[in-house]
C-alpha cells in the first residue's frame, strides 16, 4: 500500500517537472511576463509540486531511514527555492520585470532541485532498506490473510532473514541453557540447607550437655566457696 502511494507520487512529481519544462521551452513560462501573470500561470504546478515534495518526504524517511540526511536536504532545498519563487513575484516593487527575472531564475533551479529529488525518490522506491522491506512483506501477507512462509523474499533480503532466524535460535538454546543453570543453582542451594539443618540438629544434643556441665560446675564452686565461707568464719570465731 506505501510502495504504491508513493510510486504514484512519484509519476505525478515526473510528470509537473516536465509539463513545467515543457512550458519554459514553448515560451507560455517567460521571465517577459509580469510578476503576477508569471505566478499566475506556475502556481498551479508549483503548489502541487511541493505538496508532492513534502509528503514523500515521509515515505521516503520511513523507507529508507538511512538516508535521512540526504531526503531531507534535498526536500528543504526544492521547498525552498519554489517557497522564493513565490515570494519575489509577490513583493512590491518600481521593476516588476526585474522581479520576474529573477523568479524566472528560482523557477529554473526549482527544475534542476526537482530533478535531483526524482533520482532519489526513484532510488528509495527501488531499494528501500531491507529490513523495512521485510516488514511491509509481512504486513501484506498478514493483511491478504496468507501464510507467512510463501512469501519469497528477494535475494538481498534472504541473508538478512536468515541471520536474524540464527540469531534468534541462538538466543532461544542462551536461554535453554540459562535455565538448567538456575535449576542447578536452585538443588545445590537445597542440598546445602539440607546438610545445615542436619549439622544444627546433630550438634544440638551436645551443646545441651555442654552447658548443663558447666551450670554444674558452676554450682559446685559456688557450695565450695560457701563452705570455705563458713569454715572461715567459724576459725574467726574460735578464735
Amino acid at each position: 500500500m506505501i510502495n504504491g502511494e508513493f510510486r504514484e507520487k512519484i509519476s505525478e512529481f515526473e510528470e509537473i517537472l516536465q509539463k513545467v519544462a515543457g512550458e519554459i521551452a514553448k515560451g507560455t513560462l517567460s521571465e517577459k511576463l509580469p510578476p503576477s501573470e508569471l505566478l499566475k500561470k506556475a502556481e498551479d504546478h508549483i503548489d502541487r509540486l511541493r505538496d508532492l515534495a513534502t509528503a514523500s518526504e515521509e515515505t521516503m524517511l520511513f523507507l529508507k531511514p538511512e538516508r535521512a540526511p540526504t531526503v531531507q536536504s534535498k526536500c528543504k532545498n526544492f521547498v525552498q527555492t519554489l517557497t522564493t519563487f513565490r515570494g519575489i513575484l509577490l513583493q512590491n516593487t518600481t521593476d516588476p520585470f526585474a522581479n520576474s527575472r529573477l523568479a524566472f531564475e528560482q523557477l529554473r533551479k526549482a527544475l534542476g532541485d526537482g530533478s535531483d529529488l526524482l533520482f532519489l525518490m526513484r532510488e528509495v522506491r527501488d531499494t528501500p532498506s531491507p529490513l523495512i522491506s521485510t516488514a511491509l512483506a509481512f504486513k501484506k501477507a498478514s493483511e491478504a490473510k496468507s501464510s507467512v512462509i510463501s512469501i519469497q523474499a528477494s535475494e538481498d533480503v534472504q541473508p538478512l532473514i536468515k541471520y536474524v532466524l540464527g540469531r534468534i535460535a541462538e538466543f532461544n538454546t542462551a536461554l535453554v541453557g540459562l535455565g538448567k543453570k538456575v535449576d542447578e543453582m536452585k538443588q545445590i542451594a537445597r542440598e546445602l540447607q539440607e546438610e545445615s539443618l542436619k549439622i544444627l540438629v546433630s550438634k544440638a544434643p551436645a551443646q545441651s550437655m555442654k552447658d548443663e556441665s558447666k551450670t554444674e560446675k558452676r554450682r559446685l564452686s559456688l557450695s565450695n566457696f560457701k563452705v570455705e565461707e563458713k569454715v572461715g568464719g567459724n576459725s574467726h570465731v574460735n578464735d
